[in-house]
């Protein structure tokens, strides 16, 4: 089983070369403001990334205004782009090597001028969309397929800062729109708006009072320790103020723990796992400040403007955390001094360079949003 991926991208690969043969990649020209094409973007990843492709979506739409613009997205990811107005269609990726002949049957059937490949580290996910065969694939040379794009632009340079919404405009930028939008957008409805509340009022919590904490990781790497929650919600409360811990299912446990080591008296509220993604979003938008490490829903609470600080660990907050030009946001980041030379952020189980960030770090930068 271990060689199994192996195996499978070295036969995509084969694919891949038969196909570019078989239907060789033709020039693009940039595509005109009245264009009426059909443009796919394709982002078949996590939440971060998916948040991400909305920044290039926008750019599409108000570039483009009367083409159709469909987005590829993981079946989970879902929600976090069914209720935007700025996209004709979601297609569903049903996870690797699940339903394929129906998802390109789908693809096909859309005849797209064009296919802009944001993210899809899947081996199948190209393959896919260039099995449907639109007219022109995008992306950069960088990625396993490129020999499919009639576009392969050369990989961001990240060392010189580059933000990954700036290196996804790019692509858009390079079929013609303007390349400049790089605010990301979520839409939660009507119901996602009235968990929230139906929560916050469930706390007794008002609008604008709260710090909410998210304490959620994808790795443990870039978890923040869990002393070091309960510490701020200490500080925090003898400041007056109330804490919203909030997270995924999977980090039930950890506050239930976090909880467990706070006095008595101490207002620490759980909503982690109470509500879904979107509503955990707009939760976020019904309090002061959000306190999170490098997760999706740090993502979500900035496409929403909610004022943010930042935990930075094992990952660069150039390329992955606020923009540039965001406001409201601070970013604290662990000394890359102190990465150890054999530093793995997979194998990292501890989060030591998380643990070097100090809770009177957040607490000074907290300041900064009038929290004192």
């Amino acid at each position: 089983m271990p060689r199994l991926p192996r195996l499978t991208t070295r036969i995509a690969l084969g694919w891949a070369k038969r196909h570019a043969r078989r239907f060789a990649p033709s020039a693009l020209q940039p595509l005109a403001a009245d264009t009426t094409a059909r443009i796919l973007v394709v982002n078949t990843t996590g939440i971060g990334d998916t948040i991400f492709c909305t920044a290039p979506i926008a750019d599409l739409r108000t570039s483009f205004p009367q083409a159709e613009i469909d987005v590829f997205v993981d079946r989970r990811r879902v929600p976090i782009v069914e209720n935007n107005p700025r996209i004709t269609r979601v297609v569903t990726y049903h996870g690797k090597y699940k339903r394929m002949r129906a998802t390109i049957r789908e693809l096909r059937a859309r005849a797209y001028d064009i296919a802009i490949i944001q993210h899809a580290s899947d081996p199948d996910v190209v393959p896919m969309v260039a099995s449907a065969r639109p007219r022109h694939l995008v992306g950069y040379e960088s990625h396993t397929f490129s020999n499919l794009y009639s576009v392969a632009l050369p990989p961001a340079n990240r060392e010189a800062g580059a933000h990954t919404i700036d290196a996804r405009l790019a692509l858009t930028h390079a079929v013609g729109a303007s390349g400049v939008h790089w605010k990301t957008e979520i839409f939660p409805d009507d119901a996602d708006h009235a968990q929230a509340a139906e929560l916050f009022h469930e706390f007794g919590l008002t609008l604008g009072e709260p710090i909410a904490m998210n304490i959620g990781g994808s790795l443990a790497s870039k978890r923040w320790p869990m002393a070091h929650w309960a510490a701020l919600a200490r500080v925090l409360t003898e400041k007056g103020r109330s804490c919203l811990l909030v997270g995924g299912p999977e980090d039930q446990i950890l506050a239930e723990m976090i909880r467990d080591h706070l006095p008595a008296g101490c207002t620490a509220h759980i909503a982690v796992g109470r509500t879904p993604f979107m509503a955990s979003a707009a939760l976020l938008k019904l309090c002061a400040v959000h306190v999170s490490g490098d997760t999706g829903l740090m993502q979500a609470g900035l496409a929403l403007d909610v004022p943010t600080i930042a935990l930075f660990g094992p990952d660069d907050p150039q390329w992955t955390g606020p923009h540039p030009k965001q406001s409201r946001t601070f970013v604290i980041r662990s000394d890359p001094a102190a990465r150890p030379a054999d530093y793995d952020r997979k194998a990292d189980r501890e989060g030591i360079l998380m643990k070097l960030i100090g809770v009177d770090q957040v607490v000074d930068a907290l300041r900064q949003f009038g929290i004192n």
